[in-house]
């Protein structure tokens, strides 16, 4: 996530259902800012690490802050 996010923002993710990698969705507010998100399933999603293409239910998807550029 860190080669495609930009560090300390937040994102909507799911984890890659090919190699399990993260793969952010969509910028999204802090959960300070907005506590409660609405999540809709997202069809054609593809990750940049494996290629591998799918769809994805909201009851997989988290909101991660991505990493910072010298933390892991």
């Amino acid at each position: 996530m860190a080669n495609i996010a930009e560090p300390g923002k937040w994102y909507i993710v799911v984890g890659c259902a090919g190699c399990g990698e993260p793969i952010p969705l969509a910028e999204v507010p802090s959960p300070d800012e907005k506590p409660e998100l609405p999540y809709r399933t997202v069809t054609g999603v593809v990750c940049a690490q494996c290629g591998h293409t799918d769809t994805y239910a909201p009851a997989l998807m988290s909101r991660e802050q991505a990493p910072d550029a010298g933390g892991g």
